[in-house]
């Protein structure tokens, strides 16, 4: 089918219904369309852990034509799993493996990416993707930077396109739950929200070495600052050279897996954990619309094995640099005192005048949940605060490329709140507390802070808008 004419289908056709609201990520609520030739062709840049997940998910709802990494293994095992799960539903596979992402944004044939690449590479992608009419999934934290959530916020206004962001609590009956009880009324004015996302691990120094042969370095660090790849393999004989949350040693490297720890690729835990629980914790206390967040953000505890500069910058590039521990209070124009940090137990603690509840992805409890017992929440609840039945993240991605309705998760929302961790991580960084005008979405008074607001892509590299 040509793109025109199945680009119209997904744009008309309105979603059919799902089996069930029931259950946290509802595996039996699928939108199908009719036709095999009516699904929406998507490809997977980024064939990690996560980007390959999210692809599996996917291909319930639509046809994977092609696998991007800028590792060729990582590609080639997409393609060899996904062509023989396909095989053994007796469907036929054609999946193109390709190293540079453009090669797809080119591609008439593709209605929509799922982006699973490392954090740096999200905006530029994605907006790319947007503009030559592609709906996108990009994993989280969407954004690398505040400026870079004001352009990929632009660049979804402009073009109309559908952006959904993985941040799947937003898909779980759990939090849902939380957010509509603290929005009945039940816990009273809302006072405090403590938000927990684990320590940062730390490593010993990283020699450089030699990329894997399979892996295009350059490439992998795209708009980021040019520096060798290192790598230190776990000893046999049960040396630490990680300490990585008490899990014991693992291999580390400045690449997959561990890029997460590295302030030049991600923001450490404050982004990635924070990426869900800040989310749902904005949500809760009504500060995740458009130009809304913070006033003051202020660190109150940091421990870091990797000293910053006066400009905020790690004075060592050879190991591990996010803090390892920290805690941040940021306080909100509604009176609210959120306490962000690595202490304590992961998830959201919830407290108000009239009762308190926690949440995390296997628990929600409190004597307001207790209460439910006694006295429900209404029978449509689920429904009103999703928008429809619940159903799994990536199905409700295709469900909007269909019913071009606003994601469950999508670009402004999760701006507010992904700001809010950048900004924590300026505090730390710089050792003081930095406010924060939402409205104009710049920091008062403090030129170096604002400096860090943005950060400049190597040549080649940069994001156009």
């Amino acid at each position: 089918m040509p793109k025109t004419n199945r680009r119209r289908f997904l744009k008309s056709t309105s979603t059919l219904a799902s089996a069930t609201a029931l259950g946290v990520f509802s595996s039996t609520s699928i939108a199908r369309s009719p036709s095999p030739n009516e699904r929406p062709r998507f490809a997977l840049i980024g064939c990690g852990g996560q980007g390959t997940g999210d692809a599996r998910r996917a291909l319930a709802f639509g046809d994977m034509v092609a696998a991007c990494d800028v590792d060729s293994s990582h590609s080639a095992y997409v393609k060899d799993i996904f062509t023989k799960r396909l095989g053994r539903q007796g469907k036929e596979a054609s999946i193109e493996t390709i190293e540079d992402y453009r090669a797809i944004i080119d591609r008439d044939d593709i209605d929509a990416i799922i982006c699973g690449t490392v954090d740096h590479w999200h905006v530029k992608i994605a907006a790319e993707a947007l503009k030559s009419g592609k709906d996108v999934y990009c994993e989280k934290p969407l954004t690398l930077t505040v400026d870079e959530g004001r352009i990929i916020s632009k660049v979804v206004e402009e073009t109309g396109q559908i952006l959904q962001v993985g941040t799947q609590q937003r898909s779980d009956e759990r939090f849902l739950k939380a957010v509509t009880i603290a929005h009945s009324g039940r816990l009273g004015k809302i006072k405090k929200v403590t938000v927990g996302l684990n320590h940062n691990p730390f490593s010993k120094p990283l020699p450089a070495t030699n990329a894997p042969k399979t892996l295009n370095w350059d490439r992998w660090k795209g708009p980021t600052e040019d520096v060798p790849y290192r790598f230190l393999k776990n000893g046999k004989d049960g040396q630490k050279l990680v300490r990585n949350l008490g899990d014991g040693s693992v291999n580390a490297s400045n690449c997959h897996k561990e890029f997460r720890w590295w302030l030049q690729y991600s923001g450490g835990k404050m982004t990635d954990w924070g990426a869900h629980h800040v989310d749902i914790a904005q949500w809760i206390i009504n500060q995740c619309g458009p130009g809304e967040g913070p006033t003051t953000i202020k660190p109150v505890m940091v421990e870091t094995k990797v000293p910053f500069d006066e400009n905020g910058n790690p004075t060592l590039d050879d190991r591990y640099n996010a803090p390892h521990r920290f805690t941040v209070h940021v306080q909100f124009p509604n009176g609210v005192l959120m306490e962000i940090t690595s202490e304590g137990r992961n998830g959201i603690l919830v407290e108000g005048t009239k009762g308190r509840i926690f949440v995390n992805r296997g628990t929600i409890a409190g004597k307001p949940i207790e209460d439910l017992v006694s006295n429900p929440l209404s029978g449509g609840w689920l429904e009103d605060i999703y928008g429809g039945p619940v159903v799994e993240h990536v199905n409700n991605f295709f469900d909007c490329i269909t019913s071009r309705k606003k994601p469950a998760s999508d670009v402004w929302t999760h701006v507010a709140s992904i700001n809010t961790c950048h900004l924590s991580n300026i505090a730390i960084r710089l050792g003081r507390q930095i406010e924060w005008d939402a409205a104009a979405q710049t920091i008062k008074g403090d030129a170096k802070a604002r400096a860090m607001l943005a950060r400049d892509s190597r040549k080649g590299y940069e994001i156009e808008i």
